[in-house]
């Protein structure tokens, strides 16, 4: 533990932005934190269910500080858990000397620092399955109202194509490309070029994997 303390340490005061005000063993977590008053509490543990424990004596609001785990290993369970009991950032500590500097900072401002290794799991679990699934049928009901080319342009819209590009892609002339979105919009009842490729995505057309691909204004 004492390895532990000594790498966040040094990877903290190397940066030149922070000032270590304490550190000590777990279970004196709630008396640093009552004496010292830091800002930002960094907890460092083999286990996420240590961190967890080591998470839960520490002094409540107001006074408490934001708090940034590292562990060993990270599970989509452990960190929803840690995240409950209020942790602001949660990092894999064998990649903390590269993560920590930017996390700290972040979580001071009140943001949230996750790992990188987490962002594509929580965006799986969070951001895709339910809405898209919840949407399926409703937005497959409304594309079943497109003709079949107005279903193409829908779907190059959906893989996040400008104007030109669907034009270029189904030999079309720009302006075409324009009055088919026209009518579009008006059959999937939607205003906006980013609502009509959430359709298709929930639909299963475009890139109904990524919802949160970019969508061009048209040019």
């Amino acid at each position: 533990m004492l390895s532990a303390r000594v790498a966040v340490r040094t990877v903290l005061e190397e940066t030149r932005q922070f000032s270590v005000v304490a550190e000590g063993a777990p279970g004196t977590v709630a008396n640093i934190v009552r004496w010292s008053r830091p800002d930002v509490l960094v907890i460092s543990h083999a286990a996420e269910s240590e961190a967890l424990h080591t998470l839960l004596r520490c002094p409540g609001r107001p006074g408490r500080p934001f708090c940034v785990v590292l562990a060993e290993q990270l599970t989509g369970h452990g960190t929803r858990q840690l995240l409950r009991q209020g942790a602001a950032g949660v990092l894999l500590r064998g990649t903390a000397a590269r993560h920590l500097p930017w996390a700290v900072t972040a979580v001071a401002q009140g943001s949230l620092a996750l790992d990188p290794c987490l962002t594509e799991a929580l965006k799986a679990a969070y951001v895709r399955p339910a809405a898209v699934d919840r949407e399926r049928a409703p937005a497959e009901a409304l594309v079943s109202t497109l003709t079949p080319r107005e279903r193409d342009v829908l779907a190059l819209v959906g893989d996040g194509l400008p104007n030109r590009e669907i034009a270029d892609a189904l030999s079309l002339s720009p302006d075409t490309v324009k009055d088919h979105l026209r009518r579009i919009y008006t059959k999937l009842g939607v205003e906006t070029r980013l609502h009509a490729a959430r359709i298709a995505w929930c639909a299963g057309g475009g890139t109904a994997e990524r919802p949160d691909r970019q969508v061009p204004e048209p040019t």
